[in-house]
């Protein structure tokens, strides 16, 4: 029977674009779930304009004498959202010979990957674009430069609260991840930072199970993506505070389904997703520099 009436093709969208919106979900997205989002509305412009204030300073006052007066000039950051997509072929034999609602399922899941993967390469060029870098090309990952990042953020001359460092995150390689996960147990020891006691080594083993793959250092949480930049054999990873790029989805992610050409006996099936991005603070990210070589042991 084929499958190309109306009421079977809104059945088959159904079928796709729920495991699809699902793969899309952004705390699944490492890197994309720690940047600010902001999501787009009927009758919003496809550009998003992010006003930036800057700082104020407050002055002690004496009496009978005019405040000082700062005069506030905001800057604006303008981000335009533009498609990106992908487009697969179903042929009405291969619907006929499959089991039909588990292959529209995973069908939906790897084009939602699809534009997971695309995404997240697209917000690691943020990361890649931070003036301010730890770390070094060639060196393994260490948990100094993570203290660093850490540090020079809640350090930033820009009006940082404690609150606010609450949105701080890391996002590190799988291959970095190893080499810190390393610095807990060193290799051969059973140890990390302290005496071979059952009580360290609990307290070791309990840091080590939260850190992956989403857990947290001293209350920053740790993510692992395979979408970040590299160059050679060295990675960009990154440590930022939330604030420091926006995301401006535009439109949620659509699927659309084209049976227009009979004599292909197919449908196509087309998912599209409507969004931008851009840098706000470079002063509330680090740029985290190290070797990105597949471990053997």
């Amino acid at each position: 029977m084929a499958i190309t009436t109306t009421v079977n093709i809104t059945n088959l969208q159904e079928k796709v674009i729920g495991p699809a919106r699902a793969t899309l979900k952004d705390d699944v997205l490492a890197i994309k779930g720690s940047f600010h989002i902001e999501r787009g509305r009927p009758g919003m412009d496809d550009t998003y304009n992010s006003p930036k204030m800057p700082g104020v300073t407050a002055f002690g006052l004496v009496e009978g004498v005019d405040m000082t007066t700062e005069t506030l000039v905001d800057s604006n950051v303008a981000i335009s959202a533009t498609e990106v997509g992908v487009s697969v072929e179903l042929t009405n034999k291969m619907l006929r010979t499959v089991t039909r609602d588990r292959f529209l399922r995973d069908a939906g899941k790897a084009m939602g990957s699809a534009i997971n993967v695309k995404q997240e390469q697209d917000f690691a060029t943020l990361i890649d674009g931070f003036s301010n870098v730890v770390g070094l090309d060639g060196s393994a990952a260490v948990l100094g430069n993570l203290r660093a990042a850490i540090a020079q953020l809640r350090n930033n001359s820009e009006p940082v609260n404690e609150v606010m460092m609450r949105d701080v995150s890391c996002v590190i390689s799988p291959y970095g991840w190893n080499d810190l996960s390393g610095q807990f147990f060193p290799a051969g020891s059973g140890t990390a930072h302290a005496p071979d006691t059952a009580q360290n080594n609990r307290a070791n083993a309990d840091v080590l199970r939260r850190f992956w793959p989403v857990g947290d250092y001293f209350g920053t949480p740790i993510k692992v993506s395979t979408n970040l930049v590299a160059s050679s054999n060295d990675i960009r990873s990154g440590v930022w505070y939330k604030e420091a790029g926006l995301i401006y989805d535009f439109m949620p992610v659509d699927l659309e389904t084209d049976d227009s050409d009979k004599s292909r006996r197919s449908i196509e099936l087309i998912m599209v997703a409507d969004y931008g991005f851009g840098e706000l603070n470079d002063g509330f990210g680090r740029e985290w520099d190290h070797d990105n070589t597949a471990p053997t042991s």
